[in-house]
């Protein structure tokens, strides 16, 4: 005679996982403000945009452009297949 059981086999969870050693500090406490009748005003000013100083390189299918600015020293040196141009200006 053959005897066969239907019991549920019971499911062991897993073990929880250890602490952590090292925990996250506490957080900050907020600073402190002082009240005051003061009023600041702030003025921003910015110059007008100006080309940076220094050299830019272009290369096209017509050619190659070197172009360099040193303060107020400008030079630009373009190369085609038909000619080549030098441009130098130095500001005084």
């Amino acid at each position: 005679m053959l005897m066969a059981s239907c019991k549920d086999k019971e499911v062991v969870p897993p073990p929880p996982p250890p602490p952590v050693e090292n925990p996250a500090p506490a957080p900050a406490p907020a600073p402190q403000v002082e009240s005051s009748s003061s009023t600041t005003t702030t003025t921003t000013t910015t110059a007008a945009p100006s080309d940076a100083d220094g050299t830019s390189v272009s290369i096209g299918k017509d050619g190659v452009s070197v172009k360099s600015k040193n303060g107020e020293d400008n030079g630009n040196v373009t190369v085609t297949r038909k000619e080549v141009t030098i441009q130098k200006n130095n500001k005084q």
